[in-house]
């Protein structure tokens, strides 16, 4: 009889046939390197999660179990887990949305797994919730310090005592978080990075309680997707942008595009389009900055999005604005004021402003640089669904540029999302 052995990290399978094996192996396997690994001179590398002793991450035993119930396998679950014990609960001093409510309500009954939830509808209450519900001694890690700060100040805020630990991914003090019985990923789509794996694996293998939230619940490739779901496992429940609109939990998303002249170039690697086409392309940085003064002119409050500094500081030396690049104290009061609409314009790295951070006051972000990865737009498109008093609409502007194959690429891939994801497809802004 096959048999499955269930623990917090990893998981293991005992009896299957040599044949079972490999195919369960091909099954929890992914191209190391992604679709770049195609076009090395090697060629593709697989590797699978199932080891040789059958052990692989728990995150994936839907997957398993799903194969062998299409395999018609019978089997059997031996949970070798400690539940831990449980204090009454609390009641905090907030009222939430249903959403809210529902969400834990399914992660209570699942005790594991990813909460979906757009941006801005409110991750950070859920947050309180599960950890009012459960009463467990609790970590919360989050992928930033400034992101950090701000979901202390929000648990503060919402009545949550001292019972849970916030800490950013990148401190020293993870490796020796070991004793909590509830672990909470906000901004899980990271988790499939070797920092989240190798503490997955050495740190909290006594963990209990998993719950991962995200606006987007996906990757961008299958090493990606498989790696993340090892840890995180299965979407428990997903609240819709379209959903979260209808009950006004968020703005909706409106989008635009700004035209740049055709340039000649002989740029061929995507260093040097980006380089010659993006950050060092007079033409395309005047448009966007005349874009930029004119949404502040009006009072309209603008984020615009940059990949690189040195495309950031083109962009501030042409407007003027603050340019956000770094977590250093000026770089939080700027974001603290363009948050409370204190300033209504700012550049900012993606690295910084791309995502997690609290910007409710943005209602207009232009996408300054290239990008088609689904994940990585729609948390640009997040900063500006937020609700703030006097917002109707988030505004999305990309910039169109026919010049070379990738600008085109990355346009047409971008206003895909948007017509996929938001149901609104851009139209031309005259500049």
């Amino acid at each position: 009889m096959v048999t499955i052995t269930i623990n917090n990290s990893y998981s293991r399978i005992a009896g299957l046939t040599a044949i079972q094996e490999k195919q369960l192996k091909a099954e929890l396997s992914y191209v190391v390197g992604g679709s770049s690994s195609y076009y090395s001179g090697f060629g593709p590398r697989k590797k699978s999660l199932l080891d040789k002793k059958g052990n692989f991450p728990t995150g994936l035993k839907y997957k398993v179990s799903s194969w062998l119930h299409a395999t018609k396998t019978k089997f059997l679950h031996k949970d070798a887990r400690t539940r831990p014990k449980r204090m009454p609960d609390y009641v905090l001093p907030v009222v939430p949305y249903i959403s809210q409510t529902k969400a834990v309500d399914i992660a209570l009954i699942k005790e594991r797994g990813i909460i979906s939830m757009p941006t801005g509808s409110g991750k950070s209450l859920v947050i309180a919730l599960i950890v009012s519900r459960l009463n467990v001694k609790t970590l919360v890690v989050v992928p930033s310090l400034e992101i950090k700060k701000q979901l202390v100040e929000a648990l503060k805020s919402a009545g949550v005592p001292d019972k849970v630990t916030v800490e950013n991914i990148d401190s020293n003090a993870l490796d020796k978080c070991t004793d909590f019985d509830c672990l909470i990923i906000d901004e899980a789509h990271h988790v499939a990075a070797k920092t989240y794996q190798k503490l997955n694996a050495k740190v909290w293998t006594g963990i209990f309680y998993r719950f991962f939230l995200t606006a987007t619940p996906f990757r961008n490739d299958l090493e990606e997707m498989m790696l993340f779901e090892a840890i995180a496992g299965k979407v428990i429940y997903q609240l819709s942008y379209k959903d979260a609109v209808k009950e006004g939990y968020i703005v909706p998303v409106e989008a635009y595009y700004v035209e740049v002249p055709k340039q000649e170039t002989e740029a061929h690697t995507w260093q040097q389009v980006y380089s010659q086409l993006v950050v060092n392309n007079n033409k395309r940085n005047e448009i966007i900055a005349l874009t930029l003064l004119r949404f502040n002119a009006s009072n309209v409050s603008t984020l615009c999005l940059v990949k690189e500094v040195a495309h950031g500081k083109a962009l501030a030396e042409l407007t003027g604005l603050p340019f956000i690049s770094g977590e250093d104290d000026e770089s939080r009061q700027y974001i603290r004021q363009f948050s409370a609409k204190q300033i209504t314009a700012v550049i900012a790295t993606t690295g910084i402003m791309g995502e997690g951070v609290d910007t409710k006051a943005c209602e207009c972000v232009i996408v300054a640089g290239l990008g088609k990865a689904k994940s990585q737009f729609m948390q640009q498109v997040g900063r500006g669904v937020r609700r703030f008093e006097g917002k109707e609409s988030c505004k999305v502007i990309l910039v169109r540029d026919i010049s070379h194959k990738f600008t085109l690429r990355h346009y047409n891939a971008q206003r895909r999302i948007l017509k996929d994801e938001y149901g609104t497809i851009p139209l031309k802004l005259e500049i």
